[in-house]
């Protein structure tokens, strides 16, 4: 037996959808329009394979899935969709086993009466705890379409505020990393078979290839240790990174780390009052806002310090006296600010003028950084590239001279 979905008009002209099981696609058909409906849409659903099952594992969404999801969620509650039937819609699309199954068990939680939030929390690697909380405001408050639209205007500016970020961190570490690679290749291959020739006809190196010679034999005499010694680095510190003492003192060296540790701290800061914003608009207290907020930060040293905000919160203190321990990570501007704010009872407003704010400088700064980085990437290679032409032609040059 195989499973169809189906739409269909009844006999009483109501379109109907559904999921239907039969021998074949004729008779799917025919079960469907004995009662006088006609049937304008019949899909056989493919059972997934093994294979399927494999290549579609995922630990989440994507971060341009989550916007989606959020945005289609959005749009089809305000067209007056059920949420059943909406990830009814999302379990047909979908094209990844897991995405399918979640779906399928989430559209079954609501059926037998569970909120949206409820079924969420389930899946926490797919729905964040911000998430679901927000969602949970949304329902309880009546504002569930406003809440999903907000949530995915949210995801959608997160995303590309970090894809900038990461841009600026990344691209001075690739054009480094290709240059390095193109220059190992040049030292333990070429320069090589380039020597052997020139000890062939008895000439004398230049002090600057025999110098770039000795690095290549070395590295090439060790390749297996220092692999191994790289290896086992990178493995030591994945494992070390598990360690919430050495995972707070990385994250610290980061915030201190020149040039980009500023971009971090203000990538931090948006973010944080960014979901502070969403959450006071939804009506949730300044308190479980912070600590909610806190979960969407990565970096250690932020989430510490605002869990120890949590506790000075809780005896009344106000968020701007709660945040002065702690300059180096909220700047004293931004502390004030949130005190007019708080004077002024427009917190929505205040967190919000607070992102914008630091939305903007990032956006400057990766900018800045783009156009400074390039003139001394191109001098850093220029030197790098020109040391290794001078270690290949003087010795050229040297051997014409000698005819």
């Amino acid at each position: 037996m195989a499973t169809f979905t189906y739409k269909l008009i009844t006999k009483e002209k109501r379109m109907q959808t559904g999921r239907t099981e039969a021998p074949s696609d004729k008779k799917a058909r025919e079960g469907l329009e004995k009662n006088g409906a006609k049937v304008f849409y019949l899909l056989r659903e493919k059972k997934p394979g093994f294979l399927d099952k494999v290549f579609s594992f995922s630990f989440g969404f994507s971060p341009m899935e989550r916007i989606h999801f959020f945005r289609n969620m959005a749009a089809m509650t305000e067209s007056g969709l059920l949420l059943t039937q909406s990830f009814r819609v999302f379990e047909e699309q979908t094209q990844k086993y897991n995405h399918k199954k979640i779906f399928a068990k989430m559209r079954s939680d609501m059926e037998n009466g569970k909120k949206l939030s409820h079924a969420m929390s389930n899946f926490p690697r797919y729905f964040s705890d911000f998430t679901v909380e927000t969602i949970n405001v949304g329902e309880v408050t009546g504002t569930l379409t406003a809440t999903l639209d907000r949530i995915s205007v949210d995801l959608e500016k997160n995303h590309e505020l970090r894809r900038k970020v990461v841009g600026a961190i990344t691209y001075p570490l690739v054009v480094m990393a290709v240059m390095m690679v193109v220059l190992l290749v040049m030292v333990l291959y070429v320069l090589p078979q380039i020597t052997d020739l020139f000890a062939e006809l008895n000439a004398e190196l230049p002090v600057l290839t025999r110098i770039i010679l000795l690095g290549s034999s070395f590295v090439l005499r060790h390749i297996y240790l220092i692999g191994a010694i790289v290896a086992g680095a990178v493995i030591a510190f994945i494992l070390l990174m598990r360690r919430a003492r050495f995972r707070y003192g990385t994250h610290y060296l980061i915030l201190k780390t020149p040039i980009f540790g500023n971009l971090i701290r203000e990538y931090n800061l948006a973010q944080f009052f960014r979901a502070l914003e969403s959450l006071i608009a939804s009506g949730v207290s300044l308190i479980d806002s912070v600590e909610i907020a806190k979960k969407t930060l990565n970096n250690d040293v932020y989430r510490k310090a605002l869990e120890e905000t949590k506790s000075v919160l809780s005896h009344g203190v106000p968020l701007s006296e709660a945040l002065k321990p702690y300059p180096h990570i909220f700047p004293i501007q931004t502390q004030r600010i949130v005190e007019v704010g708080e004077q002024a009872g427009r917190y929505e407003k205040t967190f919000a003028r607070i992102h914008t704010y630091f939305e903007r400088s990032i956006n400057h700064q990766t900018q800045m950084l783009t156009t400074l980085l390039e003139p001394i990437l191109m001098i850093v290679i220029g030197v790098v590239v020109g040391a290794l032409a001078l270690s290949i032609f003087l010795p050229i040059y040297q051997v014409s001279t000698l005819f």
